[in-house]
């Protein structure tokens, strides 16, 4: 087996493992997340929405969830880019519908709408059921451009295995195995009508439970992923993602950095 310092999985698809018994953090992934607190500016959103008619019938196991609680206001936004402002009242980037994974998609042209894309986005990878190779691959390509499907669930199919191998089970999928992540924050890279990019800031849990090794009993750490959205057909598709840095830690000052989620809705 190989030793933890040698497996080094992306933070957004599994794992780093060190030799210590901290290992370093994995990725950050999102549920269905609105509405930046206490902002005056327009900052993006993402709520579920109710599954659109012409989906179809048959959903897998949703790839998000979320319980939320609603503000009773919400300072309209406005939009830098020409695109219609938000009405007085709605949550700003709520997606149109469900798809048939159970991934919000038909989000607005606006910044609201590309956070609230990536978001729910980066929420695919967060539960450990989406992560068997028939199902990433799935997921991935009902929200992502035809290359970046088949690249991230390449490389999430790949990674996946040598974090199995590490910790000494057959799949990330074995009963045993613990994954579970969440987000609490973003921030806006860059933004055009076009392309968006946006970092989540999170944290993440994963290991064996019960292990009486302790390099391989379930951690926790905080770590940011990265996020591409560009408009295509009317949506904004995931063109990218990956590993921000492995940092900050909630404790730390650049913390504060990280814009606010409000969570919107309640998730299955």
């Amino acid at each position: 087996m190989p030793g933890y310092t040698d497996t080094v999985a992306s933070r957004l698809i599994m794992i780093i493992a060190t030799a210590s018994a901290v290992s370093v953090i994995s990725g950050v992934l999102i549920g269905r997340y609105a509405i930046p607190n206490n902002s005056t500016s327009p900052d993006p959103t993402s709520v579920a929405s109710s599954q659109s008619p012409g989906e179809p019938a048959d959903k897998p196991t949703p790839s998000a969830s979320a319980t939320a609680l609603v503000p009773t206001s919400v300072p309209p936004p406005t939009t830098t880019s020409g695109g219609p402002a938000t009405a007085e009242g709605a949550v700003p980037g709520t997606p149109t519908r469900i798809n048939q994974y159970g991934i919000p998609i038909g989000y607005p042209r606006t910044q609201a709408g590309a956070v609230s894309a990536c978001a729910n986005y980066d929420a695919i990878n967060g539960k450990l059921q989406n992560r068997e190779p028939t199902t990433i691959r799935r997921l991935y390509a009902s929200v992502a451009t035809p290359e970046a499907s088949k690249r991230l669930s390449d490389l999430i199919i790949e990674n996946d295995k040598k974090s199995a191998k590490t910790y000494g089970v057959p799949s990330i999928q074995a009963p045993n195995f613990g994954f579970i992540g969440r987000a609490t924050g973003y921030s806006v890279q860059s933004y055009s009508d076009d392309k968006a990019d946006v970092t989540i800031w999170g944290v993440l849990g994963f290991g064996i439970y019960n292990s009486a090794d302790a390099n391989l009993s379930p951690k926790e750490g905080w770590a940011t992923d990265t996020c591409r959205v560009i408009w295509s057909d009317g949506d904004w598709k995931l063109e990218d993602a990956g590993d921000g840095p492995a940092n900050p830690a909630i404790t730390e000052r650049a913390a504060e950095g990280f814009k606010e989620f409000l969570l919107v809705g309640a998730g299955t």
